[in-house]
């Protein structure tokens, strides 16, 4: 069942739960706009803003929005029987009891793609402060931040800016991607797509390849059948067939086939454990 959660006003509170952890949830890779902060922390998304209070009891967030978080956080979705059910598959025991308060965050895509976009080859608090930095020059300003570029604002930045706010060679990909999602890319096509039509069709932008892909289609369209697949993934593949010479994509295929509609969420947890264990 959903999470046994209470809106009063713009007030949210989730009981303890081994369905909802707002540290694994936030940190295990697949969103940047937020900030720790002494009680928990502070979350950002489009020209919302949600403040996160770790209590002993369960977790408060105070928001401009309740309907808006209680979507991005997922809190209608019956978390414990995906977990059991992938359960069943040895691969993913240890994984799932690792991180198993982890949701998947509904975001927006346009915010999904540039986040992605940015985040090629490049450490975490790079990332935040360039996307922070788009915001802050390109922004609505908020009571107290900035909320993240309309397509239209994002529209008029030159890729100059990207240059000067150190994105390297990733400028040219966010540029050129701009420009094309405001010349005629529809990404509402994505949504009639099945999931190996959508990726083959994001890859069209500039600098989006097969793994980010599947990342904007999991976090920015919730497709649960991708199985975004990097280098912590691969380590995952060989951890199981040590003697393995597979490529990203045919390992992102063969868990596919493995956990189908349930693939995002399986990725989810094996990337966290992976990654965290190992660092």
């Amino acid at each position: 069942m959903a999470l046994n959660y209470t809106v009063l006003g713009n007030e949210i509170f989730i009981p303890n739960t081994p369905d909802f952890d707002v540290k694994q949830t936030l940190e295990c890779g697949q969103v940047f706009r937020f900030k720790p902060t002494l009680f928990g922390y502070e979350v950002y998304s489009l020209n919302h803003k949600a403040q996160i209070i770790c209590q002993k009891e369960g977790t408060k967030l105070i928001c401009d929005n309740a309907k808006y978080f209680v979507n991005y956080f997922d809190l209608d979705k019956d978390y414990a029987t995906i977990k059991q059910e992938l359960s069943k598959n040895s691969i993913l025991e240890d994984a799932i009891s690792f991180g198993e308060g982890i949701r998947i965050l509904k975001q927006d895509p346009i915010e999904t793609i540039i986040s992605f976009l940015i985040s090629q080859n490049n450490n975490i608090p790079r990332i935040k402060k360039i996307i922070e930095s788009i915001c802050e020059t390109y922004g609505e300003k908020c009571d107290g931040y900035f909320a993240f570029p309309t397509l239209n604002e994002l529209s008029k930045i030159p890729k100059q800016f990207f240059t000067e706010i150190k994105c390297g060679y990733r400028d040219e990909y966010l540029f050129s991607s701009i420009q094309k999602l405001c010349n005629g890319f529809d990404l509402k096509l994505i949504n009639s797509m099945t999931s190996n039509e959508a990726n083959k069709y994001l890859t069209e932008l500039k600098g989006v390849g097969n793994k980010v892909a599947d990342c904007i289609l999991l976090y920015g369209f919730y497709k649960t059948d991708v199985f975004p697949t990097d280098t912590w993934i691969r380590k995952v593949y060989l951890d199981f067939y040590p003697n393995s010479n597979k490529t990203a994509i045919q390992v992102r295929n063969e868990f596919v086939n493995m956990f189908g509609n349930l693939s995002g969420y399986a990725q989810q947890y094996l990337f966290y454990s992976k990654r965290e264990k190992n660092n």
